[in-house]
């Protein structure tokens, strides 16, 4: 910014100036959040509009995430000035896991954890099992919200929802911002990094087990879940 001043209006300035003039009407420095280039404004006025039409207590969404052992590594250390903090850790690749919640207002209604990666077949018996849990279009928990996956547009999946009278909504493409399960990844992410020591301390338990004990934890909070759902555009409201 001092430079384009300087550039564009021959106005000699500094940095610390700068900050007091923006501090002085109200601005504040904040962690940048990035937008993909990607994102078409009318796939994603489209959907906003289509969204709109149902009530929050109606929307479950769901998504999927990969997590390994890794997520233990700690990113931050202490060490002497010229000298970089090091964890010593074996190198190799561990099994990675996956997440699959769905996620509701309320918090999480039903998740799955399990080693490899999600496929169709996966995801299809998870929805079929999942439609337990969710009412008939316009009952409580009656619209499923996912992104554009390939196999979450599968014709068995569409029979499944059609069947228990459940609406479908897809996502525009490159928005994960307007899902607040990413927020829910996030926030969980996070638990799992501060509570890891648990985990070292008794592996015997099972990385499954651990994350499983950690999902319980973070998708049981409802007033977390209700921001995550206004962050992502959606107003809450009670039945």
């Amino acid at each position: 910014m001092v430079v384009f001043l300087w550039d564009e209006f021959s106005l000699p300035t500094t940095n610390s100036s700068i900050s007091r003039a923006l501090s002085s009407i109200g601005w504040s420095k904040k962690v940048v959040q990035q937008k993909v280039k990607e994102q078409n404004p009318d796939l994603r006025d489209e959907y906003s509009h289509n969204i709109a039409e149902f009530k929050s207590y109606h929307l479950v969404y769901v998504d999927e995430s990969g997590c390994d052992k890794r997520i233990g590594f700690r990113c931050m250390g202490w060490s002497p000035h010229g000298i970089a903090p090091i964890q010593v850790s074996r190198f190799h690749r561990d099994q990675r896991y996956q997440i699959l919640p769905t996620y509701s207002q309320d918090g999480i209604i039903l998740s799955r954890i399990f080693k490899g990666t999600t496929d169709a077949a996966i995801f299809e018996d998870f929805i079929e099992q999942l439609l337990q849990y969710c009412g008939r279009y316009p009952a409580e928990k009656s619209v499923l919200v996912m992104d554009n996956a390939s196999f979450h547009h599968s014709k068995r999946i569409e029979q499944l929802c059609s069947g228990k009278g459940v609406k479908l909504v897809y996502l525009p493409p490159y928005s994960p911002d307007l899902n607040p399960v990413e927020e829910f990844f996030a926030e969980l992410n996070a638990f799992i990094k501060r509570h890891w020591s648990f985990y070292e301390e008794d592996p015997s338990q099972g990385f499954n087990s651990f994350l499983e004990q950690c999902m319980d934890v973070v998708g049981a909070r409802e007033k977390c879940a209700k921001g995550h759902f206004r962050h992502a555009g959606v107003m809450i409201e009670e039945i």
